[in-house]
């Protein structure tokens, strides 16, 4: 072998060497853990949360990882410790959470408003006026249910977020969950979305978040449904974060949890949320300053 093909050989055998090298100590390298955020249908369903996931990574570098489902479902994902931070939209059920301590605090991050969808407003025999109705959702569904054989209720009935806001609207009506039942009263099981198309199809009332509703209603698929409540007494939809307990979840994520809910409740996490729009109006409104929320 000459004295070149020999130094050939060796080159190349160290090239092979250390390009083996390098790929191993790269695959021994620390990774960046996967940040697992828990959230509603409603995020999803508008499409905040795909922008607050790239946002937060291209600003930061953690990769994260949405797991979606309703309030309900999150917050007992939440319980079983497979989630590191939540954002949900149940304030009294997230309360509890924080007071079981599963969560180490709540904290608000944003609101919209729910309202009451439907074919119209009908007076029946209300002495109140449909301007009236319009703004006062527990009196629209007390007659609604006095009138519920020429109607169609269309719930989630899903345990989220939303329905248990629907409960609470019905029970300010006078009407308890146990009478909801009956042909007139449909549960889809589902998301914000397919409830609404369910309610576009049968022509009936449902509740839901104003945002999910512009979306569906820019994309022509709410039939001939219009909002028919709007009540900003009782209808506001408030959002909060809420990172596990680590204490009492040790696979939790605890760093990158509180990482995620500085950012989302500071400057660039509220900037996102404020400037994010559906169908050229605003989803939500930044809400991380107030102590009432």
């Amino acid at each position: 072998m000459t004295t070149r093909l020999k130094w050939m050989t060796v080159a190349v055998g160290t090239a092979v060497v250390v390009s083996t090298l390098a790929v191993w100590f790269l695959w021994l390298a620390p990774r960046p853990r996967v940040l697992i955020v828990g959230s509603t249908t409603t995020t999803q369903d508008t499409g905040l949360l795909d922008v607050l996931q790239v946002e937060y990574t291209g600003q930061t570098g953690m990769p994260v990882r949405i797991v979606v489902a309703g309030t309900g479902a999150i917050l007992q994902q939440g319980r079983d410790g497979d989630l590191d931070v939540l954002l949900t939209h149940d304030r009294a059920r997230e309360l509890t959470f924080v007071a079981d301590q599963q969560g180490l605090w709540r904290k608000p991050v944003m609101y919209n408003w729910f309202v009451l969808v439907g074919p119209g407003v009908r007076t029946w025999n209300s002495s109140l006026s449909a301007a009236q109705l319009a703004q006062n959702a527990s009196a629209f569904l007390a007659l609604l249910y006095e009138h519920r054989t020429e109607i169609t209720f269309v719930s989630r009935g899903d345990g989220s977020g939303t329905y248990a806001k629907e409960l609470a609207l019905w029970a300010s009506a006078g009407v308890d969950a146990s009478l909801l039942s009956g042909s007139w009263y449909k549960e889809t099981g589902s998301g914000q979305a397919n409830t609404l198309r369910v309610a576009a199809e049968f022509g009936g009332y449902a509740l839901t978040d104003e945002a999910t509703w512009n979306l569906l209603q820019a994309q022509g698929l709410t039939g001939n449904l219009t909002v028919v409540v709007r009540d900003l007494v009782q209808m506001k939809n408030l959002y909060a974060v809420i990172p596990i307990n680590a204490a009492v979840h040790p696979k939790a994520y605890e760093e990158g949890a509180l990482a995620f809910a500085a950012w989302l409740t500071g400057a660039a996490g509220q900037a996102v949320v404020e400037n994010f729009q559906v169908a050229g109006k605003p989803a939500f409104y930044p809400d991380a300053g107030d102590p009432n929320a």
